[in-house]
Parts: C-alpha cells; sequence; structure tokens
C-alpha cells in the first residue's frame, strides 16, 4: 500500500492588503515532512509505504499570490505525477487560503491533482475549524476531518482520523461522497468549542466516529474574514451509506442552528470602556485583545488605536504587544539601550486603526520575534514611551505563548496590562493569566460585521440578516420535505 502524503496551508483574510508570497511559506520535504505530519506513524501502523510531497506553510496573512500559489501547486503535482501507482493521497491543508485572482485555493490544487490520478483514487483531507469550503472543493476529495477545538489544541489528532479515514476508504475500495450541509453564518471569535452547541455536535461527531459505515465527519465554523460565496458554516460527512450521511449532516446543521444563540463574544466592551476597565486591574496580569487587529486571523499587526488610548491615560505596568513596523525596529538593532529617538507608527496612514502616531521613545531591550511554528521568524525591540512600554516587530507576529515574551526578555509578570493583536486566549497563555478583556476594536478582523464590506458574500448571512430561519436553510441545501428531521 503507497500513499502519498502533503500539507499545503495559509489561512487568508481577503480584507488585508498584503500577499503571502512564495518566501513566507516554511518549506519542508522527505524524511523532515514525514515527521512533522502526525498521520505518518498511523500509515506505517498500517503497513503503508509513506510518500512525502511538500509541507509548506505559512502564518495567516492576506491572500496568496498567484506566483506563489502556482509555484508549490507545481511541486505537487509533479511529485504525484511520479507516483500514480499511489492507492491514497493525505493532505493536511487550512481550508481557508484564498488565491488572489483565483478563488479558493484548495479547490484548484485538489482539481490539480484529479486531472492526474483519475476519479477512482481517494483522497482524505484533515482541516481547521475555520475552513471555508467551496463546492469545487468538496466535490473532489472524498473524505474530510476538522479541528475540533476552538482555540485549536487537536491538531494531530485531526490528522489522525484523516488518516485512518482514507485507510479506511483504502480497504473498503470506496471513494464516496462528500454529504454536505451549508449553514448561513459568521462566527467569528464568540464561536469557540467550550460552549453549547459546539460542545453537543462534538460528543455527537464522536458518536459517528464509532459507526462502521462512517468514513469521516466534521462541523466548519468558518472563517468570516474571508469574502466568498462559500463562506460560512458547513456539516460534511462522508460514508459509505449515502442516505444516512445526509441526515447526520442535516442533524449537525439543525443541533448548530438551534444553538447559535449560546454563542456571545465573552468580556467584549467597546475601545474606551475595555481600556478604562483594564485599568482598574490590581490583581496580577489581565490581557486586553485587540479584535480588529488581530493577526491570527490574517490581519496586519500594525494597528496603532489601543497603544493611542492607553498613552493618554499614561498609566503605569501597561504593556502593548506586538506593533509590526519593520523600518522603525531595523532602525534600532544597531542601538544600544538607552537610546531615545523620535519614531513614526502607521506613517501616512489614517484609518480607524492604523493612525499615523508620532512617538518618543527610549530602547528598552532586543529580542527575537518567535513564530507559531517554533521557529524565530524575526527581531523585534521593546520601546519605552512614558508609563507605556511597547513591542515593535519587524515581522508579523502573535504572542501566543509565555515563549513569545521570553524570546523577546520581557516578562510578562510585571505588567498588570498586556495589549495583544488576537481574538480568543490561545490555551498557552492561560499559564500567564486566564483573565482578559475583549476589546471591540475596528479594524479587518472586526467581531461587527456589518461594518466589514464584503463583495462576493451571501447577501443573508446571520447575525448580519436575523430574518434567516431554518426553512431558508433547508430551501438553500435543496432539502425536500420528506427528510427534514
Amino acid at each position: 500500500m503507497k500513499i502519498l502524503e502533503g500539507s499545503f496551508q495559509c489561512e487568508a483574510n481577503t480584507f488585508c492588503r498584503q500577499r503571502a508570497k512564495r518566501e513566507d511559506f516554511e518549506l519542508f520535504e522527505g524524511e523532515e515532512l514525514l515527521k512533522k505530519m502526525a498521520a505518518t506513524p498511523v500509515f506505517r501502523e498500517a503497513g503503508a509505504q509513506v510518500v512525502p510531497l511538500i509541507y509548506a506553510s505559512a502564518l495567516p496573512s492576506g491572500m496568496v499570490s498567484r506566483e506563489a500559489f502556482e509555484y508549490y501547486k507545481k511541486i505537487f503535482t509533479e511529485l504525484i505525477e511520479k507516483n500514480r501507482d499511489a492507492d491514497g493521497i493525505y493532505l493536511y491543508l487550512h481550508g481557508s487560503m484564498y488565491v488572489d485572482g483565483l478563488g479558493s485555493g484548495e479547490e484548484y490544487l485538489i482539481k490539480a491533482i484529479r486531472k492526474i490520478v483519475g476519479e477512482k483514487l481517494p483522497i482524505s483531507v484533515a482541516l481547521d475549524y475555520h475552513a471555508n469550503l467551496s463546492d469545487g472543493f468538496l466535490q473532489n476529495v472524498n473524505a474530510v476531518q476538522g479541528f475540533r477545538t476552538a482555540p485549536h489544541v487537536d491538531h494531530d489528532d485531526t490528522e489522525r482520523r484523516a488518516a485512518r479515514s482514507l485507510l479506511k476508504c483504502i480497504r473498503n475500495q470506496s471513494c464516496p461522497s462528500l454529504a454536505y450541509i451549508r449553514v448561513p453564518y459568521l462566527g467569528g471569535d464568540a464561536a469557540t468549542t467550550e460552549k453549547e452547541p459546539f460542545v453537543s455536535i462534538t460528543k455527537y461527531l464522536e458518536s459517528l466516529d464509532k459507526e462502521e459505515e462512517m468514513i469521516s465527519c466534521a462541523f466548519f465554523n468558518g472563517q468570516p474574514w474571508y469574502d466568498s460565496s462559500y463562506t460560512g458554516n458547513c456539516a460534511v460527512i462522508s460514508g459509505l451509506n449515502v442516505q444516512k450521511s445526509r441526515e447526520a449532516a442535516l442533524r449537525l446543521a439543525k443541533m448548530f442552528w438551534d444553538g447559535r444563540e449560546n454563542l456571545k463574544l465573552n468580556h467584549a466592551l467597546p475601545v474606551d470602556q475595555a481600556v478604562e476597565e483594564s485599568l482598574k486591574n490590581q490583581e496580577g496580569v489581565l490581557f486586553v485583545t485587540d479584535s480588529g487587529d488581530n493577526t491570527t486571523a490574517g490581519a496586519n499587526g500594525e494597528g496603532t488605536l489601543l497603544l493611542r488610548k492607553y498613552l493618554e491615560r499614561n498609566q503605569e505596568n501597561v504593556l502593548i504587544c506586538g506593533i509590526l513596523d519593520a523600518d522603525t525596529v531595523n532602525g534600532f538593532l544597531d542601538q544600544e539601550p538607552g537610546t531615545e529617538k523620535e519614531i513614526v507608527l502607521c506613517r501616512g496612514q489614517a484609518g480607524k486603526q492604523e493612525i499615523e502616531t508620532k512617538l518618543r521613545v527610549v530602547l528598552k531591550k532586543k529580542g527575537i520575534v518567535y513564530g507559531w511554528a517554533g521557529d524565530e521568524v524575526g527581531e523585534g525591540v521593546l520601546a519605552g514611551c512614558g508609563n507605556t512600554d511597547i513591542v515593535l516587530t519587524n515581522a508579523r507576529a502573535a504572542f501566543t505563548t509565555p515563549k513569545h515574551f521570553k524570546k523577546m526578555g520581557i516578562d510578562p509578570d510585571k505588567y498588570r496590562v498586556i495589549v495583544i493583536k488576537m481574538g480568543y486566549l490561545f490555551p498557552r497563555l492561560r499559564e500567564i493569566s486566564d483573565r482578559f478583556i475583549f476589546a471591540m476594536t475596528p479594524g479587518i478582523s472586526s467581531n461587527d460585521f456589518a461594518q466589514i464590506e464584503y463583495q462576493r458574500l451571501k447577501k443573508k448571512m446571520y447575525p448580519i440578516d436575523q430574518t434567516i430561519t431554518w426553512e431558508d436553510i433547508l430551501e438553500e441545501n435543496q432539502i425536500e420535505e420528506e427528510v427534514h428531521l
């Protein structure tokens, strides 16, 4: 048994002006790839020969440039062409890669692969919980598994489930079609999985895992800062019994729809109130999430709105991290701590989030910007302005673990307020503090979806349009009366 294995990932925020270029992707090949992917041991334990394709992964960003996509797609297809005798293909993708001028990167990658291998070779994919899945993608794969946690802690479990799904297809000599039901809903940062309806949805998915006829089962929240006609939630089932698959997908969709009102943002406050409330904190570290400039959702990370708000109050023990400004950081790298300098952040800009801001700062420290995948992605400086400390970086960053602070030489416990450019708290940050305020800041990752200038999104999406009914969803998915649950 011969299985091809690879990954190609970049979550796109289509409102971000940046483009993910070829050099923004980390590339792993050969044995390095096989060690990186959690599916590898599953296939090897089943006696399979595992052939590495490539592992190309970039941080959440704007759209992927067409040049970068075509470059990595070509490597994939050339390697697959050399291994046409494979029994199956396993891919670890994101699900919300949008290619500039093209659309769904996952769709066009899968279609290119299908041109080589035909329709009778099973393809199984593992995807992020925030995947937005086009019809062209779903109609060309045979098994789909997705993360069941947000914040995400089940990457490896999802890979292993997707690997077992592929093995089941091979053993049954089956290339099943997917049953899927779309739910017109924009979830955003409120849709964390410790809440209902996701607690019940996960339990139901786990019960489906045990059914012999089931190949794969998943429910996706979608990524709302991705402007497409297929943005939104989606229940996806693959099984040997088509009718049961359709019914299971419908049940998942109904469970979500009936419980959607439980998905409220925790500790969410308007900007000024969030700042004032945070400064009352006297009980250790309190995080404030700059949700409208959330780099983990593909935002730029350059926003100065909250920085300006805290500078106006000039209260002690406040840390703002980390604002992207490569020119400023690079201008500090050959300077010694204690150097004073006038800087301008967001030069020439005048938006609600990215506002030109002139400061006189003193350099306190220089450090390393730590990436998502456990690597060093750039450099940063800790600068002081009055009573406020600011982390500036020359690479887009998200301070998601204690190690991110350590790499910058920062002790987070010295601060009472730490502003971070994300939505919800990532699990490792709770080692520092589990206390946070969700600041409803504007920007391209805002959770006020009505203020986002969508061009391709369906006209009727909840919660922008709250007149949508379950009957509307049934009609959109072309479900007849007799199969209603």
